[in-house]
């Protein structure tokens, strides 16, 4: 009876040693192996392993909470600071855009007494010398206002008014002056102008 005791006792302990030595020592090894590439490889295998859902619970830590916080923190940082640029590039422009309505309205305001003049000179019994002046000195000051236009906001404000009145401008402005502005016209308006203006 001891003798079978005895044999049951070596059977038990000698199958312990053989899972120890062929079971528990290599998964060990491989695992210290695996720590060992993941670490050198830059990757963090608990965080890996945290995204698991049933195993994710037993690598969830307050460590890990809290750097997944704090990088919400500078991702939440980076995207306001981007908003901010965002807001300030938006009142740059709604700045500039009111500059250029401004610009606009000016000029209009000064076709608007072109046009009136040149109707009033129109009219029988209006033919003196001093409005004659005046029509002149009111049409320089026009030219030179779109002399020192930008190109763009000059061509934009042509292209809108009536064809005879843009023609008689472009036909005074300096012809450096009237490329630029014919270049950021829509290529049809540049063309019809420029034909138009060759055969005056």
């Amino acid at each position: 009876m001891r003798e079978e005791n005895k044999t049951m006792e070596e059977n038990k302990s000698g199958i312990l040693k053989k899972l120890f030595y062929f079971v528990i020592i290599p998964f060990l090894l491989i695992l210290t192996i695996v720590l060992i590439i993941s670490t050198v490889s830059g990757l963090n295998i608990f965080q890996e392993a945290a995204k698991i859902p049933v195993i994710g619970s037993l690598f969830s830590s307050k460590d890990m909470a809290t750097t997944s916080i704090e990088e919400y923190d500078q991702q939440i940082n980076k995207l306001q600071a981007q908003l901010k640029n965002q807001e300030k590039k938006v009142e740059d422009l709604q700045s500039e855009l009111e500059k250029k309505d401004q610009e606009i309205a000016t000029l209009q305001e000064e076709k608007k007494n072109f046009e009136t003049n040149q109707n009033n000179q129109a009219e029988p019994g209006n033919d003196n010398a001093n409005g004659q002046n005046e029509t002149d000195t009111q049409w320089n000051e026009v030219i030179k206002t779109y002399e020192k236009m930008k190109p763009q906001s000059a061509a934009n404000i042509l292209a809108q008014m009536d064809e005879t009145t843009a023609l008689n401008i472009m036909t005074d402005l300096k012809e450096d002056t009237l490329a630029r502005i014919l270049e950021k016209m829509p290529v049809e308006k540049a063309a019809n102008f420029t034909a138009k203006l060759a055969n005056q």
